[in-house]
């Protein structure tokens, strides 16, 4: 990527983004191993594992409203800084409930990072280059997905505590990447809900946020993907993706036990399968560019279906594991495509608020995946595999219409400033 060497914001968002996900990779398998040693309950490990997911759940929307209205590099250095504060604590923790009130802490850092970090895509990837660009931030978070768990592996027989101080000293090199980024183009003033128009009172401005949250945002946001029939289609397959994500989440660990018991630390190897194929998926990416968007987007979201369906059909480690890489390279195409396909098709002031609504619908999905999966464990490790397969290919094929008829977004105009403009 010759362009991408010379955009200097790009690369600062691309090694921002590695060193926050390699820490929090490493954080993923710390906090889990940290509730599992004390407190001896997985359901309990499971619970502190929603609590970190619960602040963007519940108030993204209105986090992106903030960060529309305010400066987002600040956001995602605080996001970056106030993770680095919180986790470290986690290991000094006495009690549970300290425990999960620290999932929690960290999960409002995380609700603030990723819609400042995603809205600092348009001034990172330039015009012209949204899917070269995207393809270099997507491989920057997929990479971490194999190397941290392997960091972790070697640093847990040290203790726990390292892994969490790793992942605060990683945020900190992640925030400092941001000092010098340029800033995003300001949300106008007639774009921005008027905080005089509330009545007075803190009931009355706290109703307002609601609304502003749940309502108002919702609303936008809706109209905004409705007058694009392939973004809407592609928001529509992103929330059957996450359920199906959260599906594998379970289902990854049994089939490892059931079919592979004589391999310790199988589970590990299957994950790094995944992510091997994922930082594989990002760096290729960009080669598909020539072909229509929409059809690169049903078919790998396709071809990953059917490698979760032949899973538990494959009872020797190389295959297993050969299958998963491709699974791990289909998804990250397919994220590539999205991201670039967003960028290309929202104007700019508008990213960081998509995202802020679509990431916390998106981690609602995954948890109900997870409850799902666990609803579901009785009927077997294939019929779980097979539902992962339905959810994660069927919307694509059944809104096919929708991926292949759409048109490609003009490099040249911005159709969601178009759309907002109608509507007013």
């Amino acid at each position: 990527m010759r362009g991408s060497q010379r955009n200097w914001p790009l690369l600062r968002l691309a090694l921002s983004l590695f060193t926050l996900r390699l820490g929090a990779t490493m954080t993923a398998v710390g906090l889990p191993l940290l509730v599992l040693e004390r407190y001896g309950s997985g359901l309990q490990a499971a619970l502190t594992l929603a609590l970190e997911l619960l602040p963007n759940v519940l108030f993204g929307a209105v986090v992106g409203d903030l960060v529309d209205r305010g400066d987002p590099r600040r956001y995602a250095m605080g996001g970056a800084l106030g993770g680095a504060l919180v986790v470290p604590l986690l290991a000094a923790a006495n009690d549970l409930w300290q425990v999960q009130l620290l999932a929690i802490a960290s999960g409002v850092a995380y609700a603030f990072g990723v819609p400042a970090r995603m809205s600092l895509r348009t001034v990172a990837v330039p015009k012209g280059a949204e899917l070269r660009g995207n393809a270099l931030l997507v491989s920057a978070q997929r990479v971490p997905n194999l190397i941290g768990p392997a960091v972790a592996g070697v640093l847990v027989p040290f203790g726990l505590s390292l892994l969490f101080l790793t992942d605060a000293a990683f945020a900190l090199i992640a925030a400092v990447l941001l000092i010098g980024m340029p800033a995003p183009p300001p949300v106008p003033l007639d774009d921005r809900t008027s905080a005089a128009s509330a009545p007075p009172g803190r009931a009355a401005l706290v109703a307002v946020t609601l609304r502003r949250m749940f309502v108002d945002n919702v609303r936008e946001l809706t109209r905004l993907v409705t007058k694009d029939r392939f973004l809407a289609v592609m928001t529509l397959t992103s929330f059957t993706y996450m359920f199906g994500f959260g599906i594998s989440k379970l289902f990854l660990p049994l089939y490892a036990l059931h079919h592979y018991s004589q391999i310790p630390g199988m589970f590990g190897y299957l994950s790094a399968g995944i992510g091997l194929g994922a930082s594989l998926g990002g760096f290729l990416a960009a080669m598909f560019g020539r072909f229509r968007q929409g059809a690169v987007y049903m078919t790998v979201n396709v071809i990953e279906g059917v490698c979760w369906l032949l899973l538990p059909l494959l009872h020797h480690p190389a295959p297993a594991i050969g299958v998963l890489v491709l699974a791990g390279a289909f998804e990250a195409v397919g994220t590539v495509v999205f991201y670039a396909e967003v960028q290309s098709r929202l104007a700019a002031r508008m990213t960081g608020r998509y995202f802020a609504l679509l990431v916390p619908l998106c981690d609602a999905c995954l948890v109900l995946g997870v409850w799902a999966s666990g609803a579901l464990t009785g009927f077997g490790e294939p019929s779980l595999a097979a539902l992962i397969a339905v959810v994660i290919a069927g919307p694509a094929l059944m809104l096919a219409p929708g991926l292949l008829s759409g048109r490609a977004a003009s490099p040249k105009r911005e159709p969601a400033a178009a759309v907002i403009a109608e509507e007013r």
